[in-house]
């Protein structure tokens, strides 16, 4: 086979509508009828890949037939495509030697995938494709992925990186945003550091006094001059996250310094010049905060120049799979245990889960399930008792243990057991009562933080730490 053809030819086996878009790309392409034909002795196959789909492998085995043809052509991927995985065909599929198992129902994701394999292969000396190394991308500053998605993502960071333009990275609750914005600022040809801010943890009487500094004397307890995040950032990177959370009456400081690259500190009358590259980030959707006046348009578009999108995971089926191999075996060796024995319908619950908490969650499941299971064989029963609420579920809700609703608390049952304190027997019963609450007022104003404060009577710090504190993923209440 020559792998330096000028038009790579793909077998296709129960999957022709793949045919079109792969030809658009500048492919061969030859649909199979029988798997048969191309396992004869003497068949010259002048492929670079085959494609199948498993449902239309009928009387053959997917953990026979990819050996065998792996073994007949050592020189061709094989790919399964599929849009109803399974935890044993993704474990037979890639035990037994294929590629890459694709899920996408999208045709044209899947032959974008294809031909990227393709064009691997036309990097890659003849001899190293013979073994273990394939060349493929799975790690890009800290984030590790296989979907095409994110590689994309991933080549648009680096291409804005050396630019000076404004990013706003937009993902939910756990997708990654710091790390991308770390990346970007990696990427770039500043000589400043990297700053990271919290927007939802200012105080915020005090947030002109965090981002731009302040003068001695400017308010109670200013008792001496202070530099704020701006110029801690000089000639750096400030990556504001949940940048939604900056209250109105910074937000207009915040889009004159974005403007102007100078700051004024609280209290101070001279300007001072910045060299700052901002990057915002945010779970919320910030055109609903801009038409709710919550948001100065003016910043918005100020701050979104370059938009940058991550997926969340329950759209790139392919990087599940990919990041809890990658997390079990980390978590592993960093503990040196044994990694658990896993069933095929842990897998399948794996896959179908829809991961409201993204990779964050991922990558905490995976290290609470190999320090609890070390060396177990563990299935889908084990899963359910893993994750904090029923798989089945197609969105996060509140836990389905509890009884107790906002404003009906009849159904609380106090245990009482004299030989604990008073405040050992109450305080459960307290920080019950609140997480409730404060799930029911998320639930009741869509995630919304400051709303929820608002209606809670409390400040929006303290309502934050107190999710912190209970572990209450605020995004997993938007859209009920």
């Amino acid at each position: 086979m020559d792998v330096s053809q000028e038009k790579p030819l793909i077998l296709l086996f129960g999957c022709s509508e793949l045919g079109r878009p792969l030809r658009q790309r500048g492919m061969l392409t030859s649909t199979v009828r029988n798997l048969r034909q191309i396992l004869q002795p003497k068949q010259d196959l002048q492929a670079r890949l085959i494609v199948i789909d498993p449902n239309a492998l009928r009387e053959f085995r997917v953990d026979e037939t990819v050996p065998e043809l792996r073994e007949r052509w050592p020189m061709v991927d094989v790919v399964l495509w599929t849009v109803r995985p399974s935890g044993s065909l993704v474990r037979s599929a890639l035990k037994a030697g294929a590629k890459d198992v694709l899920m996408s129902s999208s045709r044209e994701v899947c032959a974008r995938e294809l031909a990227n394999i393709i064009d691997a292969q036309r990097l890659l000396p003849r001899a190293a494709r013979l073994g273990d190394e394939r060349g493929e991308r799975s790690e890009f500053e800290g984030m590790y992925a296989r979907s095409q998605r994110m590689w994309d993502l991933f080549d648009t960071a680096t291409q804005v990186a050396t630019t000076e333009a404004t990013v706003l990275i937009l993902g939910e609750t756990g997708t990654g945003k710091e790390l991308l914005a770390r990346a970007i600022h990696r990427h770039s040809t500043r000589s400043g550091r990297f700053v990271p801010v919290n927007c939802g943890g200012f105080n915020e009487s005090l947030v002109d006094s965090e981002l731009f500094g302040h003068v001695q004397g400017a308010f109670t307890g200013a008792t001496h001059n202070k530099d704020g995040l701006f110029k801690h950032a000089d000639t750096g990177t400030l990556f504001l996250d949940e940048i939604g959370n900056v209250p109105l009456t910074a937000q207009y400081h915040l889009l004159r310094a974005l403007q102007e690259g100078a700051i004024r500190p609280v209290g101070g009358q001279e300007e001072h010049e910045v060299d700052v590259r901002v990057i915002a980030a945010t779970s919320s959707a910030l055109e609903d905060d801009v038409q709710k006046g919550r948001f100065r348009e003016d910043l918005f578009y100020r701050l979104d120049v370059i938009r940058l999108e991550i997926p969340p995971l329950r759209e790139r089926q392919e990087d599940i799979l990919f990041l809890f191999a990658h997390f079990a075996r980390k978590n592993a060796e960093d503990y040196n245990v044994e990694r658990p024995d896993l069933e095929d319908d842990f897998l399948d619950s794996l896959i179908n889960y829809e991961w409201p908490g993204n990779v964050r969650q991922l990558q905490n499941f995976t290290e609470r399930m190999v320090l609890t299971y070390t060396g177990q064989r563990i299935g889908a029963d084990v899963f359910e008792r893993l994750v904090p609420f029923n798989s089945a579920e197609k969105k996060p809700q509140p836990s389905r243990n509890r009884v107790i609703r906002r404003g009906d608390y009849s159904a609380l049952e106090i245990p009482v057991d004299i030989s604990r304190t008073l405040e050992e027997t109450v305080k459960p019963q307290i920080e019950a009562i609140e997480r409730v609450y404060l799930e029911s007022c998320l639930a009741a104003c869509r995630g919304r933080v400051g709303d929820t404060a608002e209606r809670a009577g409390i400040s929006r710090r303290t309502l934050l730490r107190k999710l912190n504190h209970y572990q209450i993923d605020k995004s997993a209440f938007r859209g009920e």
